[in-house]
C-alpha cells in the first residue's frame, strides 16, 4: 500500500507541475529580465547565432499559439502541455534546419503582433476590405510580407538575417520592459505615463543599433 500510495503522490505531483507548465504565463521581474537579456542578445549577435535564434522564436511561437488552435478540443493540462512542447520543438526543428521557414515564422510572428493594426487601417481600407474580413486579411497580409522577406533570403541572406534578428530583438526588448515595469519591485509606474510613440521610437532606435552592430561585423 506505501508503494501504491508513493506512486499516487508522485503522479498527482506531476499532474499539478504539468498543469503549471500547460498554463504557464511570461510574468514576473525575473522572467521579463530574462527574456529581454535574450532579445538584446539576439538583437546584437542575431547574425551569428541565427539559427539557434531563429529555432528559440520558432519554439516560442510554436508554444505559445498552438493552443488557439486545439481550444476547442477541452484537452486536459496534461495534454495540452504535451501539444504545446511538441508544437514547440516541431517550429524550432524547422526555423533551425530551414532558414526560410524560420524567416517565415520570426516575420510573420512580427507582423501580427506589431503591424497588423497599421496593414489594417491602412490597406483594408483602402480597399474596401468588410470589417468582418479584417483578421483574415490581415493574417494574408502578414503572410504574404513573411513569404516575400523569406524568399529573398534565399538572394540576400545576411543583409535579410541581420534586419530580421535586428528588429525582432530591439522590439521585444524593450516590449518586455515595459511589461516589467507594473510588476518591478521598486515604484516605476510613472513610466506608464510615457507617450506610446517614446518606447516606438526606443524599439526603432535599438533595432537601428543591433542592426549596425551585426552590420559592422564583416562577412568571412
Amino acid at each position: 500500500m506505501y508503494s501504491l500510495s508513493a506512486t499516487d503522490k508522485t503522479v498527482s505531483l506531476m499532474q499539478d507541475l504539468t498543469g503549471q507548465f500547460a498554463n504557464i504565463k511570461f510574468e514576473g521581474v525575473l522572467m521579463y529580465v530574462i527574456l529581454m537579456l535574450i532579445a538584446g542578445f539576439i538583437c546584437m549577435e542575431g547574425y551569428g547565432i541565427y539559427r539557434a535564434a531563429l529555432a528559440v522564436i520558432g519554439f516560442a511561437v510554436g508554444y505559445s499559439h498552438i493552443h488557439t488552435f486545439v481550444q476547442g478540443f477541452e484537452l486536459t493540462d496534461e495534454t495540452m502541455f504535451m501539444v504545446q512542447v511538441i508544437a514547440g520543438l516541431v517550429c524550432a526543428a524547422l526555423a533551425y534546419t530551414v532558414l526560410k521557414i524560420g524567416i517565415f515564422i520570426a516575420v510573420y510572428h512580427f507582423v501580427q503582433a506589431n503591424l497588423s493594426a497599421i496593414l489594417v487601417s491602412l490597406l483594408a481600407e483602402k480597399l474596401s476590405i468588410p470589417e468582418i474580413a479584417y483578421p483574415i486579411f490581415s493574417a494574408v497580409a502578414g503572410a504574404a510580407i513573411a513569404a516575400l522577406i523569406a524568399h529573398l533570403s534565399t538572394k540576400a541572406e545576411r543583409i535579410v538575417v541581420v534586419s530580421v534578428t535586428a528588429v525582432l530583438g530591439g522590439f521585444a526588448a524593450i516590449g518586455f520592459f515595459t511589461k516589467m515595469i507594473p510588476v518591478f519591485p521598486v515604484d516605476i509606474t510613472f513610466l506608464e505615463r510615457v507617450p506610446e510613440g517614446v518606447w516606438t521610437g526606443a524599439k526603432v532606435f535599438l533595432s537601428a543599433a543591433g542592426f549596425m552592430v551585426q552590420g559592422a561585423i564583416k562577412e568571412k
